[in-house]
């Protein structure tokens, strides 16, 4: 039997192991043939942009992303920056000294509001104590739906992170393809790699090669997950108006069109995370998510507690798809047929179970050739293995150069690094399905006992 469920597990992991790596290798060669393009486009300033932040806590990084934002190589008169504090912000114990985000704002607000002679800055604040990022964002929407009068197919909003570094041309290309093709929605993927080398701040040495070998892995699902569902969504339904694929939005570098927004009006916000919920309702409406060939550079937790943390919120994103399913039932049932509706739930859940499992199915195609004594399956298994992690995370690391250039940013991985990560990235593998677990307990005590289940922030 145990024979069995190794040759049973050994397939399953040969053929995600193959999928992943040639969507790895089909994203890294789209990206390097549409950057490459997006290069060379020409300046255009038709449109306008609303860029929003919702902050808690960001006193530290709110200034150095402000003057980070404040360097696109766009008309400044056509971007406004909306930052949207929140009540939360005074949930905590406070000293009569210490400055909120608020404070900091307003200081931002001023400074440079004057420097540059425009109402760049613009500070909303949501007033409602107990409330999540989304309804910040939503809170945001109603504002500017209220206030934006003029033509609303010449206006994006965007949305970033405190943390966000993205591409100094982003604006620029969205203006210059949505002229063009007349897209409504882009998303802006992100490569883990701002602060990868400063893990070793505050940390030992294990804690710093887990946490590099985790920024190795999420940007390394960018590429094999998160790329390939855009491309073949938006591929679909702009070439042939079919709605095939499921493909999932982000909570940073999202852009939607004017017109867009009017229509939607807000974001779902009835579950713990709310970007592949959006996504799911996206891609049932048959609008595409067209992806940006520039990319963001953003960071990832420098704990391994909060990095742990991080993926527990994560997990909710594709284990709620049936609640995504209820929500689309109930308000848009005329929108799309059951069996198409079945079909998007299916593709939502099913990177759930990949990943709550991927990690054990690894393990016991090497530790039962071991506890056995096969070699012959032992090789098989770690030959597995080393595709799947070694292998994988050693060609993000050789792209990791032309990553850094889409993402505007002058850094790179140093070659001592590679050794440790390729090393580090069998335990960071197993690491990567504990999250789950928690996730799925809290998951089971809110059916039982409707208690909402908490959501970390992450820490920096």
């Amino acid at each position: 039997m145990f024979l069995l469920l190794f040759w049973i597990i050994l397939i399953i992991v040969i053929i995600r192991v193959s999928l992943t790596t040639a969507w790895l290798m089909i994203s890294f060669l789209w990206l390097k043939k549409e950057a490459r393009i997006a290069s060379m486009i020409a300046k255009n300033n038709d449109y306008n942009f609303i860029l929003l932040i919702p902050v808690l806590k960001e006193q530290k990084a709110l200034p150095e992303t402000i003057s980070y934002f404040l360097n696109f190589k766009y008309d400044l008169s056509k971007i406004k920056i909306i930052l949207i504090s929140t009540e939360n912000e005074f949930a905590g114990i406070l000293t009569k000294t210490e400055k909120t985000t608020i404070d900091v704002i307003k200081k931002i607000q001023k400074e440079t509001n004057q420097k540059y002679g425009l109402e760049i800055i613009e500070h909303l604040h949501y007033p409602t104590l107990g409330g999540k990022m989304v309804d910040q964002l939503n809170y945001a929407f109603e504002h500017i739906l209220n206030t934006e009068h003029g033509n609303l197919n010449r206006l994006f909003v965007g949305i970033y992170n405190a943390d966000s570094r993205p591409n100094h041309l982003s604006l620029n290309y969205i203006a210059q393809t949505t002229r063009d093709k007349k897209y409504r929605v882009f998303q802006q993927s992100a490569v883990f790699l701002d602060n990868f080398n400063k893990m070793n701040l505050g940390n030992n040495f294990i804690a710093e090669k887990l946490l590099k070998a985790n920024a190795i892995l999420q940007t390394r699902w960018t590429f094999a997950h998160e790329l390939p569902r855009m491309l073949m969504q938006s591929f679909m339904i702009n070439k042939f108006k079919k709605r095939f694929f499921l493909a999932h939005c982000v909570g940073h570098g999202l852009f939607l069109r004017g017109d867009f927004l009017m229509e939607i009006k807000q974001i779902p916000r009835h579950t713990v995370t709310e970007d592949l919920f959006f996504g799911y309702v996206l891609s049932l409406l048959g609008e595409s998510i067209n992806p940006i060939p520039l990319l963001e550079c953003a960071e990832i937790p420098n704990k391994l507690i909060m990095a742990l943390k991080q993926k527990y919120v994560w997990f909710f994103g594709p284990l709620d798809h049936l609640s995504y399913r209820r929500f689309f039932l109930k308000n848009f049932s005329n929108r799309a047929n059951r069996l198409l509706i079945d079909c998007m739930t299916f593709q939502g859940i099913l990177p759930a179970i990949a990943w709550f499992f991927s990690g054990w199915m690894i393990a016991y195609v090497i530790i039962y050739p071991i506890i056995t004594a096969n070699m012959a399956l032992l090789l098989l298994g770690l030959l597995a293995f080393i595709v799947y992690g070694p292998l994988n995370y050693l060609i993000v690391m050789i792209q990791s150069k032309i990553l850094f250039q889409v993402a505007s940013q002058n850094n790179k991985i140093k070659k001592r690094d590679y050794f440790w990560i390729l090393l580090f990235s069998f335990p960071m593998i197993l690491l990567h399905s504990i999250p789950p677990i928690f996730t799925l307990m809290a998951k089971l005590n809110y059916l039982i006992n409707k208690k909402e289940p908490p959501k970390p922030k992450t820490e920096r």
